[in-house]
């Protein structure tokens, strides 16, 4: 007979495997990035202090914090695991950026992302091809889209980053009098 211990750490693997497993199958995985990562990408977002960044599956919430509180934007995120959000949610409230930081639980292909002047993505291909073209309805002319690791079936990036792993679209290409990209 199992004691009460090794059924409560056996339910906290199975937890932690479904919590890296599921979210696949609705097409954004979880990985867990570095420090330096998130700070790699959210520079490379050219993001600038008072700019609304999305993003899209924000897990824990460790990059909108960073945007909160490193580069002074307003961040919001959506995450369809609860448990994910009330990790998010905490980790907010400890970093001190609470007032900044909105996760929203729900699906990603239901949030409204109007607002985002940054919207940044870690999916999947097959995510961002039921995500796309639709979404860009729903975005400003002047958004700039940030993808990690899986770059936009169809749209040409604007910005590669050297180790092509961050692609950067920028919707406002030739609405600007004067001004090339």
């Amino acid at each position: 007979m199992f004691e009460l211990h090794t059924i409560i750490l056996i339910c906290g693997l199975l937890l932690l495997a479904a919590m890296v497993i599921l979210p696949v199958f609705f097409g954004a995985p979880w990985h867990p990035l570095l420090p330096g990562t998130i700070r790699r990408i959210l520079r490379f977002t050219e993001l600038r202090p008072g700019e609304t960044f999305c993003d899209l599956g924000c897990g824990e919430g460790r990059v909108l914090i960073a945007a909160a509180k490193e580069f002074s934007a307003n961040a919001i995120g959506v995450e369809i695991d609860p448990l994910k959000v009330l990790l998010a949610r905490q980790l907010a409230r400890m970093n001190g950026v609470d007032d900044r930081v909105r996760v929203v639980r729900g699906n990603l292909f239901d949030f409204d992302t109007g607002s985002a002047d940054v919207l940044y993505l870690y999916l999947t291909h097959q995510a961002m091809d039921k995500l796309f073209p639709d979404i860009l309805k729903k975005l400003k002319p002047s958004v700039r889209i940030v993808s990690y690791r899986f770059c936009l079936r169809g749209m040409t990036p604007d910005k590669v980053s050297e180790d092509k792993t961050l692609f950067l679209y920028q919707l406002d290409k030739g609405t600007k009098i004067n001004t090339y990209h």
